[in-house]
């Protein structure tokens, strides 16, 4: 082996770099490409950088110098991987630009198969149709970390076209979550044996990012709602919820931060319990506002996996949450509450028994602070070895 990976990502950086810290702390040389030609704050990480030119390009270091402090060492190099923008709305143009599209991947694939890699690991969704190219033009090495394998609002056992890829190519598979695991077994063509679940740990870079003021002014005492807003994420539950409360809130507001849409959004904004920042948060605004909650609450309707606890966990701040797969993997009695999805009124019994016992809260902060050593699959060494066994033979 020649102890150097590649990572292709357009974004899971919270997801990412703990894993590039291990590599590198490990002696392993690690090259991460960004699908973007303009890189504005991904998650967890601060970094903005705009490509002069499509293809390939090598980003400064001074331009990631806060990452380099967090992996610890100088052995990550981060480049852009830049491409013409698909044109949909006029056929020929579009067509011409797919065929500009492909040849772009194909140049990119051929300086990334030049290197050598141990491994090219390319972290998507089911849906990053634009990878499929690049995929396909890469050498037999790759592995593909799958955040999403299907739309979970509409499951369809038929593979999207980019899992079709990954099928046809028998890439190697590495999966977050036991429940994705089992979505996966449902679709059509999975060969199981390239299958492998190694979970994300606590995302940590978030912790090393200094709080910043939000020009919104936050609530004395408040519970958190964050992320980008979706039917599916039961805001809904939430404001019925509250509703039913009365003076057992005590005092506490509700913050919903994040951009999107939900038709309760209508409703809540005429709630004085609650506080609307409808916008995008900054990494260093939601260092700000998970630190200083007294919990997050996640009452979703559905999910796969999710990313907020291990956003929320590195502050020492519990979550009540819907008692979903994907969260009970990772939230237990000790570290959260769990209430049954969609029953508005088992919610308002979490919110307003944490609200009355603040030793259960203190009780739970402090078993969050030795989170890794409670849950062994959580810690990100842990997770490196079984990362470097799937390199090596794809199984443990």
């Amino acid at each position: 082996m020649n102890r150097k990976i590649a990572f292709i990502t357009e974004g899971f950086m919270g997801s990412t770099l703990p894993l590039i810290r291990q590599l590198c702390s490990r002696g392993y040389n690690v090259d991460l490409y960004y699908c973007k030609r303009e890189i504005h704050e991904p998650e967890a990480c601060e970094l903005e950088y705009c490509a002069e030119h499509y293809g390939i390009n090598t980003i400064p270091r001074e331009m990631y110098h806060g990452i380099t402090q967090y992996v610890g060492t100088n052995n990550l190099t981060i480049y852009t991987f830049s491409q013409i923008k698909p044109f949909r709305s006029v056929p020929v143009v579009r067509n011409i630009t797919q065929l500009i599209m492909k040849y772009q991947s194909y140049k990119a694939a051929q300086v990334i198969n030049a290197e050598n890699y141990d491994a090219v690991n390319l972290i998507c969704n089911y849906d990053m149709m634009h990878m499929i190219d690049l995929l396909h033009y890469l050498n037999g090495n790759a592995i593909v970390s799958m955040h999403e394998v299907w739309n979970h609002a509409k499951p369809s056992i038929k593979p999207s076209k980019l899992l079709a890829e990954i099928i046809h190519k028998r890439c190697k598979i590495v999966l977050f979550s036991d429940h994705s695991k089992s979505d996966i077994t449902q679709i059509d063509g999975i060969n199981m044996d390239l299958v492998k679940v190694n979970p994300f740990g606590l995302f940590d870079s978030y912790a090393s990012l200094s709080e910043s003021e939000l020009p919104e002014k936050l609530p004395e005492k408040y519970l958190l709602f964050f992320g980008y807003i979706r039917p599916y994420k039961g805001l809904g539950i939430l404001h019925d919820a509250i509703k039913t409360m009365g003076d057992a809130l005590n005092g506490y507001k509700i913050v919903i931060a994040g951009e999107g849409d939900d038709p309760v959004l209508e409703e809540i904004k005429n709630d004085d319990r609650f506080v609307l920042i409808p916008r995008f948060i900054h990494n260093r605004e939601l260092v700000t506002m998970i630190k200083h909650a007294y919990a997050v609450v996640c009452p979703y309707l559905t999910m796969s996996q999710s990313g907020i606890p291990q956003t929320t966990f590195p502050f020492g701040t519990p979550i009540i949450a819907s008692d979903l797969d994907g969260f009970n993997e990772i939230i237990t009695h000790e570290v959260g509450m769990l209430f049954p999805t969609g029953d508005s009124q088992s919610l308002a019994q979490c919110i307003s028994d944490l609200i009355q016992h603040p030793n259960k809260r203190e009780q739970m902060h402090r078993h969050i602070a030795s989170f890794s050593q409670r849950y062994p699959k959580y810690d990100w060494g842990n997770i490196c070895d079984n990362y470097l066994k799937i390199i090596v033979n794809g199984h443990e």
